[in-house]
């Protein structure tokens, strides 16, 4: 009479029992759940269960593989428990008793999907002892008590660890990478579980991923120590339940509901921050303090940080930042500066692989080292900041990052309080962020609109929170019929610069002639010259800049009419125009031959010896 005996002993403990048929979890009752059985009604044959709700007790059930496994990783293994025992003597922990403390209600409070992995009972009939057939390969299974250890008192831990054991066995099935998907996972965990310590979180990312992912090379605990301290050091991290569902293509609302098993999803409260303002920048000590100097992709002109590169349409940005990635990459000149080399990453959003394929070609640039290239990529906020983390710690030396375009990764917002620049402001917050904490410079490659500006930069596509929050600016504009073109920078940390370019058909990229002012000067008094020639032919003699204003046929009130009076002043200065013998005019030496074509050469060799030329790009 072993099941009885046993019935026996379960009541002496302060156990509720209930007589089962054999083989089977019933025993015909209506009022199961209410009687209160004696261990005689138990039969030889009997299974015995135990009455959860009576008895005070709750279980949790390890109800498939997967809920097993986390079952026997996270929960107390020093309380009472049930264990399976198959036909070949293998033996599975199934149920982990522990005493009521009347915090759960109901049995299984995360409901039906978390059901399917991993039960918690308080109530009911769980077959303690006896035999059973398995759901699913109708094997008999001997069920037998472990009571060497005394029946654990319930507590928020272990309802804490019911809750793990729930998230992963649903979580697992759909993480595709020991990397990406372990940054976003423990960036919910980041933001949603507060009080998780930082061994607790590695921990858990290396459970899941090393079980689930066992042959991934980053299912490590190493890895997921990295993971956590990338998350840790981004203060301005977003990235939740949203970008993690788009990213493993699951349905948003599921996710949701699965890291609230886990942590408190509360959108307003994660972005709330308390900061001691008495102990900030301590000025004293940092004059003294070791900061590394500025970073460079091209010196002086393209600093760490966030840069916006713009130009209207088939202005060849596209071809031009490509280039310029091969040439960081492999360390070649760019605009006749010196380049920092290190690892790029270019994402062509508007681009196949046919076309990148032809530009390289074209470029001449098939026998480089080649960039890290993407035509695809997540939405700011969406993804995106934690993808471009994940690149630059996996290369060796990231040094630039280039997207475009800023229209392809920038999503519709639609209908939203706070202004266009607010909106513009907070989408760029996190990537500008990025860029900075990690020495690294990312261009955004943007568009100019048509709308004539007082302000060069005003022409950016958007509001002015996109030059806020950049680092900073660069302006391509293409001239057409052979005019000239031009590319202008401003910034933070770097000197305004204004650069004269000329579109090359045959090598499918800008040369750079020099500075804007000196071109643009050079090309002023060739044009001031050719005037007052024609002007003396005709018989003039004292000539006054409106003259040859007038010549040009240029308006009174023109910014050309303002560059040729300064430029004739320069002129007399330099001694290349002599004052006339009325105040105001000038007229050209006689003893002299200006020759104009001569004078633009000298100014031209002479920029290009100072800024060390050598027309490698652009």
């Amino acid at each position: 009479m072993e099941n009885r005996q046993i019935a026996q002993e379960l009541i002496d403990n302060g156990t509720f029992i209930i007589p089962l048929f054999p083989n089977s979890k019933k025993n015909g009752d209506v009022d199961i759940l209410d009687r209160i059985y004696p261990a005689t009604d138990v039969g030889e044959q009997d299974n015995v269960g135990m009455n959860l709700g009576l008895s005070k007790i709750y279980a949790i059930d390890g109800d498939t593989a997967d809920g097993i496994y986390f079952c026997n990783k996270w929960l107390p293994q020093d309380t009472t428990k049930h264990i399976r025992v198959y036909p070949d003597g293998r033996r599975e922990v199934v149920h982990y008793l522990f005493k009521s403390n009347g915090s759960v209600v109901e049995n299984n409070p995360l409901g039906q999907v978390a059901k399917e992995n991993v039960e918690l009972l308080v109530k009911g009939n769980l077959v303690a002892y006896g035999t059973t057939i398995h759901k699913i390969t109708n094997e008999p299974m001997k069920r037998i008590i472990d009571s060497k250890n005394a029946i654990k008192p319930f507590n928020d831990s272990i309802l804490k660890a019911y809750k793990k054991i729930a998230f992963a066995s649903v979580i697992g099935k759909h993480l595709i990478s020991s990397n990406t998907s372990a940054l976003q996972l423990d960036s919910c965990v980041w933001r949603y579980c507060k009080e998780w310590t930082d061994d607790e979180r590695v921990d858990f990312l290396y459970d899941i991923f090393s079980y689930y992912l066992p042959n991934d090379k980053d299912s490590n605990i190493k890895k997921m120590q990295r993971i956590v301290k990338a998350n840790n050091n981004d203060t301005t991290n977003n990235a939740g339940w949203f970008a993690f569902a788009k990213y493993l293509g699951v349905e948003k609302k599921l996710v949701r509901e699965w890291c609230s098993w886990i942590g408190v999803i509360d959108e307003e409260k994660a972005k709330k921050t308390h900061r001691d303002f008495t102990n900030g920048v301590d000025m004293r000590a940092l004059r003294t303090k070791d900061i590394p100097p500025l970073k460079f992709a091209i010196d002086a002109i393209l600093p760490e940080g966030l840069v916006m590169f713009c130009g209207r349409a088939k202005s060849m940005k596209s071809w031009t930042m490509l280039l310029i990635c091969y040439l960081v990459q492999n360390g070649l000149d760019a605009l006749g500066r010196e380049t920092t080399q290190g690892d790029c990453l270019y994402l062509g959003l508007e681009d196949s692989e046919r076309r990148l394929k032809d530009r390289e070609h074209k470029l001449g640039v098939d026998n480089l080292t080649p960039p890290y290239v993407d035509v695809d990529a997540p939405y700011l906020k969406m993804g995106l900041e934690e993808s471009l983390q994940q690149w630059i710690d996996d290369v060796a030396n990231p040094r630039l990052i280039v997207i475009d375009t800023l229209a392809r990764v920038k999503q519709a917002m639609g209908r939203r309080s706070g202004t266009a620049y607010d909106s513009d402001n907070e989408t760029l917050r996190d990537i500008q962020k990025l860029a900075v904490k990690n020495g690294v410079t990312i261009v955004l490659v943007s568009h100019l609109n048509k709308a004539p500006q007082d302000y060069a930069f005003d022409k950016i596509t958007g509001s002015t929170g996109l030059q806020g929050m950049s680092d900073a600016m660069w302006l391509c504009e293409r001239g057409e019929n052979g005019a000239q073109s031009t590319l202008i920078g401003r910034g933070r940390d770097i000197h305004d610069f204004e650069y004269s370019l000329n579109w090359n058909e045959d090598t499918w990229r800008y040369e750079y002639v020099g500075n804007l002012s000196e071109v643009t000067l050079n090309d002023n008094r060739k044009e001031i010259v050719d005037a007052m020639k024609q002007i003396t032919a005709q018989g003039g003699d004292l000539i006054r800049p409106r003259d040859v204003i007038k010549h040009c046929g240029y308006p009174a009130n023109s910014k050309e009419a303002g560059g040729i009076s300064k430029t004739m002043q320069r002129m007399k200065n330099n001694y290349e125009l002599i004052a006339g013998f009325k105040y105001g005019t000038y007229r050209l030496p006689e003893d002299v031959k200006v020759d104009v074509e001569q004078t633009d050469k000298l100014y031209k060799d002479s920029f290009r010896t100072n800024e060390k030329k050598k027309f490698s790009c652009l």
